[in-house]
């Protein structure tokens, strides 16, 4: 029986290193990998970007039909305009700190925004929050 046991280890083993390969084998590491986060994590910039008090001078929100994205569009304090894309991992929250819809950020309201900006140049939005 242990010798049943250990031949369909090893079998096992052997057998998955070919089958499946990205989920056992980390190419040129030699160690056993389950995802490569870290390609994941550079594709953003590490420090975020911060916009207080900005003007929102227009909104669009995802229409899958057309294929757009969400996006804001806010004018800071130097009058320069940054397109923020909006995600689903953004955070949206009024003034009393408490998560709000999407289409409660309209133009002509006040917002501070934290985002990343990608390597093409992509402002991901990480947090918008509606002031008062």
């Amino acid at each position: 029986m242990k010798r049943v046991s250990l031949v369909v280890c090893l079998l096992t083993l052997a057998l998955g290193n070919t089958i499946f390969p990205p989920l056992f084998y980390k190419e040129g590491l030699g160690e056993l990998a389950m995802a490569d986060d870290s390609a994941m994590a550079a594709k953003l910039s590490d420090t975020p970007h911060t916009i207080l008090g900005a003007l929102v001078k227009s909104v669009s929100w995802a229409d899958p039909l057309k294929g757009t994205k969400s996006e804001i569009v806010v004018i800071d304090a130097a009058k320069k305009s940054t397109h923020i894309l909006v995600t689903p991992t953004t955070t949206l929250w009024d003034a009393d700190a408490k998560a709000i819809m999407e289409d409660a950020i309209i133009p002509r309201s006040h917002v501070n925004v934290i985002y990343l900006t990608t390597p093409e140049g992509i402002n991901e939005g990480k947090s918008i929050k509606i002031l008062k």
